[in-house]
């Protein structure tokens, strides 16, 4: 099976190869072409060619499910802790790979599951859940909650290839799986985001916020758009519409949809995504409550390492089941009719 999945790979590989190759003899030919007869309409087929092949390299750009090299191979898993890897479809049929870790205090009864929240990890735009795993392993002991990793299309052992809508559809399937789970409490399922996963969980927010009781976003972005103008800011980027972006992203429009409780986690030392943005995420909330935890020496990937992550983290959940608890005897009050 593994070595049908590398043929496939490699089949695939050798196809998008060889249709770049022609789109870039077909440009150099158009551009040859244009200079010794010159001509309106060869000079029009040139900037359309062009700008089709910049529209497909943002693909390239955003996605880098073989970083490191062996990231579609081996997708590490948890040693020596119970964990489940499952399979589950998106709608569009797509077939996904889930880890699974169970708190070891989240064992259901028969009278149905522990209140125990369940956080569905949403990561970066690189490498495979393996690679979050030490991570998640921290947030199942330090917050108490079962982790469910997700890994996108084209990640891992996921098959297919990585989109914006492709991404959400994988998140909605993720949304979906612990939606039927008997065992996991329906009411406690906290979306958590990091880099391009921030983007990807506050879409999902926005879109289910009945079936979502909290979100976390870390070092994530405002919008591709936004990122752009940012990393390239020796072009106009600033100016081209919307509809130049293949991969759009638009986080500062889907976070003003999330009135859930929400905590931004800010590192100021990220090189990448301007700390900034987080800042004006937060600001754009309109939760009632929202927190925004900042750590100076916070970097892009390794702000979980800062000192008094996780204790921002477990209080946040706390109060979350605070909250629930009275939330829940308040309506267990209204329901008692005085005779």
């Amino acid at each position: 099976m593994l070595l049908y999945f590398r043929m496939m790979r490699e089949n695939a590989a050798a196809a998008c190869s060889w249709s770049w190759g022609v789109c870039r003899v077909s440009l150099l030919a158009l551009i040859l072409t244009f200079y010794l007869h010159g001509g309106p309409v060869l000079l029009g087929l040139i900037l359309l060619s062009a700008a089709s092949i910049l529209y497909k390299l943002q693909d390239a750009l955003l996605y880098f499910p073989d970083q490191p090299s062996s990231s579609r191979l081996y997708v590490p898993v948890p040693a020596g802790v119970p964990h489940e890897s499952v399979f589950v479809r998106a709608k569009d049929g797509v077939r996904l790979n889930l880890i699974v870790l169970r708190h070891s205090g989240s064992e259901g009864t028969a009278s149905g599951p522990t209140p125990t929240p369940t956080v569905i990890y949403f990561h970066g735009n690189a490498g495979n859940v393996g690679h979050r795993v030490p991570n998640a392993m921290l947030m199942l002991v330090n917050l108490k909650a079962n982790v469910v990793l997700l890994d996108y299309r084209g990640y891992g052992r996921s098959e297919g290839e990585p989109s914006e809508e492709g991404l959400r559809l994988d998140a909605e399937a993720a949304l979906d799986y612990v939606m039927t789970r008997p065992d996991l409490d329906k009411t406690k399922v906290v979306l958590f985001g990091r880099s391009l996963g921030g983007a990807v969980a506050v879409r999902l927010a926005s879109e289910n916020p009945h079936r979502v009781a909290a979100v976390v976003l870390e070092n994530t972005f405002l919008s591709i758009p936004h990122m752009a103008g940012t990393l390239f800011s020796f072009l106009p980027l600033a100016h081209l519409p919307l509809w130049c972006y293949k991969n759009k992203f638009l986080s500062y429009r889907q976070v003003a949809l999330c009135r859930m409780p929400s905590l931004f986690v800010s590192g100021l030392s990220d090189q990448l995504i301007p700390p900034v943005m987080m800042k004006q995420l937060y600001e754009l909330s309109p939760s009632r409550t929202k927190r925004l935890a900042v750590f100076p020496d916070g970097t892009h990937n390794d702000t979980w390492q800062c000192q008094g992550y996780f204790a921002a983290l477990e209080q946040f959940i706390k109060d979350l089941l605070k909250s629930h608890a009275h939330d829940e005897a308040v309506q267990g009050e209204a329901s008692i009719t005085i005779i």
